[in-house]
C-alpha cells in the first residue's frame, strides 16, 4: 500500500512539473526585453566589397554588445546606402544580430 501511495505520489509530481515550468518560464518571459540585440559604433572604413555587401571596419569599443575595439567586416543590410563607405572613411554605424548569429550594418553614415 505504502509503495503504491509513494508510486503515486511521484507520478502525480513527475505530471505537474512540466506545466508548472513551462508557467513559470512563461510568466518569466513576459518580462523580459524582446529588443533586437545590437548596437552604435563608429570608426573607420578599412575595406568595402559592394558586390558582396560587405564592409571591413577598425572601430571602437560597443559597449551595449560588451566588444572591445577591433577591425572586422560585416555585411551590410539591402537597405543600406553604400555610399558613405569608402576605405579611409570616418562612419558612424548600428548593427544588429540576425538569426544564424552573425551581425550586419542596419545603419551606415557619415560620422558627426
Amino acid at each position: 500500500m505504502l509503495r503504491k501511495l509513494m508510486l503515486s505520489a511521484g507520478l502525480a509530481l513527475a505530471l505537474a512539473t512540466p506545466a508548472f515550468a513551462a508557467d513559470a518560464s512563461h510568466a518569466a518571459m513576459a518580462g523580459m526585453n524582446h529588443a533586437t540585440v545590437g548596437g552604435d559604433g563608429s570608426g573607420e572604413v578599412k575595406a568595402v566589397d559592394a558586390a558582396k555587401r560587405s564592409v571591413t571596419i577598425a572601430h571602437g569599443p560597443i559597449a551595449s554588445l560588451q566588444w572591445p575595439g577591433m577591425t572586422m567586416p560585416f555585411a551590410v543590410a539591402k537597405d543600406v546606402d553604400l555610399a558613405a563607405a569608402k576605405p579611409g572613411a570616418k562612419v558612424d554605424f548600428t548593427v544588429e544580430k540576425q538569426a544564424d548569429g552573425s551581425f550586419q550594418i542596419v545603419r551606415l553614415a557619415p560620422a558627426k
